[in-house]
C-alpha cells in the first residue's frame, strides 16, 4: 500500500475538472466566433488597442515559455522515495512552474499600474 489513501478520487476528480475546462473553452471560442461574425480583430475598440494587446500577450507568453525552457532544471527528484530523472518531463514541469509565476508577477504588476495610472488621472481631472 505504497499509493495514498484517495488517490483514484483525486485523480478521476482532476480529468472531470480538466474536461469541464476544456469544454468550456472550446464553447467560449464558438460562441464569441459566432456574437462577432468571425475573425475579426479591429486595431482599437472603444480607445482601447486590442490588436497591438493580443499580440503583445501571446509575445509575451511565447518568450517567457521559451525562457523557462531553456533555464528549466534537469536534476532527478526523489519524490516519496522513487526517483524522476526524465529530463524532459522534468524540465516540462518546471518550464510550466515558473511561466505560471512570472505571468502572475507581471499580471499583479500590470492591475498595480492600472489602478495607480487611474487614480492619478482621476485626481488631475478634479
Amino acid at each position: 500500500m505504497d499509493s495514498p489513501l484517495f488517490i483514484d478520487i483525486v485523480l478521476y476528480t482532476i480529468y472531470v475538472l480538466l474536461a469541464a475546462a476544456v469544454l468550456l473553452t472550446v464553447w467560449s471560442v464558438v460562441r464569441g466566433f459566432r456574437r462577432s461574425g468571425g475573425v475579426k480583430v479591429q486595431g482599437c475598440e472603444n480607445g482601447v488597442p486590442v490588436r497591438r494587446i493580443a499580440w503583445l500577450t501571446a509575445g509575451v507568453l511565447v518568450v517567457t515559455l521559451a525562457v523557462t525552457w531553456l533555464t528549466a532544471s534537469t536534476q532527478p527528484l526523489n519524490i516519496n522515495g522513487k526517483t524522476y530523472a526524465n529530463a524532459f518531463w522534468l524540465r516540462i514541469s518546471d518550464m510550466l512552474i515558473n511561466t505560471a509565476l512570472v505571468l502572475v508577477v507581471i499580471v499583479s504588476i500590470a492591475v498595480i499600474y492600472s489602478t495607480l495610472r487611474s487614480q492619478c488621472s482621476n485626481l488631475k481631472s478634479k
